[in-house]
């Protein structure tokens, strides 16, 4: 497999090439969503002392957080910072500095909220910290030099060169998350036979009448839920059974169809249909891991490939 690999992703150098330029622009938008909802629902009080606020409090009797208290104070300028490095890094202006404030933002922001989905974007941040001229495409910079739209989104047709080892380390993390999702759903009996999606649609729709107006993450239509969600759970169980199985098998194969030119839209198609299925499930939450997760797609691609289906041919 690494030789495979290493025919597959020749690696050269730091820098970013035209591809992760725009992957930090899919990230970039996929920040902004999380920070924009993140505030909405009053991310900016969460270590608030006066009143203490239900997460500083349970956060401070959880005897297995790594705990990184700081004040009031320094918790607000520290949200304030992490909201411009996320336009910055959109916007490809001092995109290091702003990636590692960012990476650095997700991992506190893990100690006291533990979602997969935060750690995951904080390392999609660390390749832009390493990685150079990643502002050199679909950035403020290059809209303002740019003589016209369509340049500004023309990349560059800079002959041969393979990624940058940045981007290769974004390939090689995209293979173990989506091989070990799999393995773990394929070793769980309880996920193979729907049990878990049963109980998770049940608990949705359980809990979808006493959310207060505008906080409902899911709007399912009545026949999917009577059908999928609220009938005989072992009945539902076996409807879902299809579903997580398939669920397996492309998670086990996306890596492999993305890594080849030949399979790469076949295998992009299948990742973006799955990851639309998971937004439904929980769009405000999953919505930037999702998007993040599918921009790492054109990450997979040669650079002659990512010109030629963006740009057209030379």
């Amino acid at each position: 497999m690494p030789e495979l690999l290493s025919a597959a992703l020749p690696v050269h150098g730091t820098t970013a090439g035209p591809a992760l330029c725009a992957f930090r622009l899919v990230l970039g938008t996929a920040l902004l969503w999380k920070i924009t909802v993140d505030h909405l629902y009053g991310m900016a009080r969460f270590f608030d002392i006066g009143p203490r606020s239900l997460l500083r409090w349970r956060y401070e009797r959880d005897e297995m957080a790594v705990k990184l208290l700081l004040s009031p104070s320094a918790y607000k300028v520290f949200y304030a910072a992490r909201a411009v490095a996320v336009v910055c890094l959109f916007a490809g202006v001092l995109t290091p500095l702003a990636a590692a404030v960012v990476a650095a933002w997700c991992v506190f922001e893990f100690t006291f909220d533990r979602k997969f989905n935060t750690l995951f974007l904080g390392m999609m941040c660390l390749p832009f910290v390493f990685a150079t001229g990643a502002d050199a495409y679909l950035s403020l910079q290059s809209l303002l030099d740019a003589p016209s739209p369509a340049a500004f989104a023309d990349p560059s047709r800079v002959p041969g060169g393979g990624p940058s080892w940045p981007q290769a380390a974004v390939v090689v993390l995209m293979f173990q998350m989506y091989w070990s999702s799999a393995w773990f759903k394929a070793a769980s009996r309880q996920f193979t036979s729907g049990d878990v999606l049963q109980k998770v649609f049940e608990q949705l729709a359980s809990v979808r009448g006493e959310l207060p107006r505008g906080r409902r993450e899911n709007y399912f239509p009545e026949w999917f839920v009577r059908r999928f969600a609220t009938a005989e759970p072992s009945v539902v169980a076996r409807r879902w059974r299809i579903p997580a199985l398939a669920t397996v098998v492309v998670e086990a194969a996306l890596p492999l169809l993305l890594i080849f030119p030949a399979t790469w839209p076949a295998g992009a198609l299948l990742g973006l249909l799955m990851h639309a299925a998971f937004t439904l499930l929980l769009p405000k939450r999953l919505l930037p891991f999702g998007l993040a997760s599918a921009g790492t797609y054109v990450l997979f691609l040669p650079q002659h490939s990512f010109v030629a289906l963006i740009g057209g041919p030379a």
